[in-house]
């Protein structure tokens, strides 16, 4: 079964794709907000500094305690390991970019430590060893891209369709969703720079395809992803 990482610009669609491939292929599935719950079930001590309250989705506890107990073995545990990995340093994992830019959240989390970036591949690597499972951001597409068995497919949408998303989704005005969408952005270009020495992460070379979900609506994507999963597991059997 496939090891699917979603990347793309914000708004493009993963978090409603994914799902969607999970379900269709009955396989696992992960974003920020599982990552969330899993690693407050594992007693990690993450503060939630997001002004709007989010509502992690709800998997399977045998799934979620596979998450947990990646995260509790990882450096972001914080009890254990190197103490730079502190009570908020999972937070890379479980929260928006913009957020973790805030310079007083870069100084608390200590996101600027070299080590961070090492946790965050720990932690995706490992999930991709889980098998069968849809992985959506956090720069997976980047951190598995020499993995032979993981299809990395970049979503975009023009600016349009990606304000009216967040507009939506967050249930904010046309404006603020043009603002969060530009200061998202922004702040994700800095975070793979820092942690992947990456300037464009959306560069069409890190995914094997570029998907515009502007031409396409959802259903569609997620078969061609599906599609181009087969695709890739028979070339790598």
């Amino acid at each position: 079964m496939p090891v699917i990482a979603l990347g793309g610009l914000t708004a493009g669609g993963g978090r409603i794709i994914g799902p969607k491939i999970a379900k269709k292929l009955k396989i696992d599935y992960v974003d920020k907000d599982i990552l969330k719950q899993a690693a407050l079930q594992s007693g990690i001590d993450i503060e939630l500094f997001t002004k709007k309250e989010e509502t992690p989705t709800t998997f399977g506890q045998t799934f979620l305690e596979k998450i947990s107990n990646i995260l509790e073995k990882s450096a972001f545990a914080g009890a254990v390991g190197d103490p730079h990995f502190g009570p908020g340093a999972a937070a890379f994992l479980t929260h928006e970019f913009e957020d973790l830019a805030a310079k007083e959240n870069q100084e608390k989390y200590h996101l600027n430590d070299d080590e961070y970036s090492q946790g965050i591949q720990q932690t995706v690597l490992q999930l991709a060893e889980l098998g069968s499972i849809v992985i959506v951001g956090r720069g997976a597409n980047i951190i598995l891209k020499d993995d032979p068995r993981v299809l990395r497919v970049g979503l975009i949408a023009n600016e349009i369709d990606r304000i009216n998303r967040i507009a939506n989704y967050e249930h904010v005005t046309y404006e603020n969703a043009k603002k969060i969408m530009f200061n998202r952005d922004s702040a994700r270009i800095q975070f793979f720079n820092k942690n992947f020495n990456i300037d464009d992460p959306d560069n069409r070379f890190n995914y094997h395809a570029i998907l515009n979900t502007s031409e396409m609506n959802f259903d569609r994507a997620t078969d061609i992803i599906i599609d181009m999963s087969k695709d890739l597991h028979l070339d790598t059997d």
